[in-house]
C-alpha cells in the first residue's frame, strides 16, 4: 500500500480471491470459503495478514492448521458477531461476539460457528520479524 494514501471499504465489498475448489484441500465443510473476505489482498497489505470469514451456525470458520510452516505467525481472532468454538490442541474454547483469542504459532487450531451468522476477523504476523505472504496465499 502506498504510505501516503488511504482506502476505505465495506466488508461485503471485499470478495474472496478463491473458489470452493481452492478451499476443498483443507476444509471439512464444503461451504467453507463462501463467506471469506480477502482483506489483505484487497488493500494490498504486506505488513500483516488479515482476513474475515462469516459462516452460518455449524459452518467451519478456520480450517485445522498451525503456523509452523508460515514463519511461526501468531494469530489474533476477533469474533465480531455470533459465537465460535475453537479447538486448540484438542481443547475446546468458546469465544463470543466482542471477544478475542490470541493463538501461538505451534498451536493446532480450527473453529466452527455456533450461531447464525458468526463473523470472525483474523490477523496474523511473525513475532519479532517481517511479515511474509504465506505460500498458500489465502488473501
Amino acid at each position: 500500500m502506498d504510505p501516503t494514501s488511504w482506502r476505505q471499504a465495506r466488508l461485503d465489498e471485499i470478495p474472496s480471491r478463491h473458489d470452493d475448489a481452492f478451499w476443498a484441500q483443507w476444509a471439512e465443510d464444503p461451504a467453507f470459503g463462501r463467506g471469506w473476505h480477502s482483506i489483505r489482498d484487497h488493500f494490498d497489505l504486506t505488513s500483516f495478514g488479515i482476513n474475515a470469514h462469516e459462516a452460518e451456525a455449524g459452518g467451519q470458520l478456520v480450517v485445522a492448521h498451525d503456523e509452523r510452516d508460515d514463519d511461526d505467525q501468531d494469530e489474533l481472532y476477533y469474533v465480531v458477531r455470533g459465537r465460535a468454538r475453537f479447538t486448540l490442541n484438542g481443547e475446546n474454547v468458546e469465544v463470543a461476539g466482542g471477544e478475542m483469542l490470541c493463538v501461538g504459532a505451534h498451536v493446532m487450531r480450527e473453529a466452527w460457528a455456533l450461531e447464525e451468522p458468526t463473523l470472525l476477523l483474523m490477523l496474523g504476523a511473525t513475532p519479532g520479524g517481517p511479515y511474509r505472504v504465506p505460500e498458500w496465499d489465502g488473501g
